[in-house]
């Protein structure tokens, strides 16, 4: 079997994006907001190497919320892809929950298996690349993505400085990561030293 890195999209591979108009901070919802993370494509070339398959897994709710159209949302993607390329690199797969609970979309509302922290898209993504889930790694942002990775039995990378009151939550949401970078190039060097243990 082979084993994978699962990676978080908006703030593991590129910059989440402050909107001002709706006052969030929040993934790009137009193609010129996308900026790929300094380090990301190394990082991404490094876990390769190092014998990983990379897949994305996230959550992109912008459709269901209207936040952008299906075909301004495939064009982020595309960019991405080919921002990569461009970097001499790429990811063997992409997995993306559309849904959100509160959907304004009605076909999107829907309360899934595949949205973080459930681990569906993880589950999904092992059963049709072959991957075995306790040899491979889950890195997110997020709170949710460590939730997701333990559900399916990676170890975890939580991205970020740990900060005290996050900790808490941690401890009470049992989303205590395995590890804490600041960034994808850092938990990059990490995953290849202990795949060499």
């Amino acid at each position: 079997m082979e084993k994978a890195v699962f990676l978080d999209r908006d703030g593991v591979i590129n910059e989440l994006i402050y909107h001002r108009e709706q006052g969030i901070i929040d993934s790009p919802f137009t193609v010129s907001q996308l900026r790929i993370i300094d380090g990301v494509p190394e990082a991404i070339r490094i876990l390769r190497v190092a014998g990983y398959k990379v897949i994305i897994v996230s959550n992109q709710p912008g459709v269901a919320k209207k936040h952008m159209s299906q075909q301004i949302f495939e064009a982020i993607r595309r960019q991405l892809i080919d921002e990569l390329g461009r970097a001499n690199t790429f990811v063997d797969d992409e997995f993306y929950c559309l849904h959100h609970p509160q959907a304004v979309v009605p076909d999107l509302k829907v309360v899934c298996d595949c949205r973080k922290p459930k681990p569906g898209l993880i589950k999904e993504a092992a059963s049709e690349l072959g991957i075995d889930l306790e040899a491979s790694w889950m890195v997110g942002d997020g709170l949710t993505d460590i939730q997701a990775g333990k559900s399916a039995g990676c170890r975890t990378i939580l991205i970020g400085k740990e900060k005290c009151e996050q900790c808490h939550r941690m401890e009470q949401e049992n989303a205590k990561s395995d590890f804490i970078c600041e960034n994808l190039l850092q938990a990059a060097f990490l995953i290849k030293d202990n795949t060499a243990l």
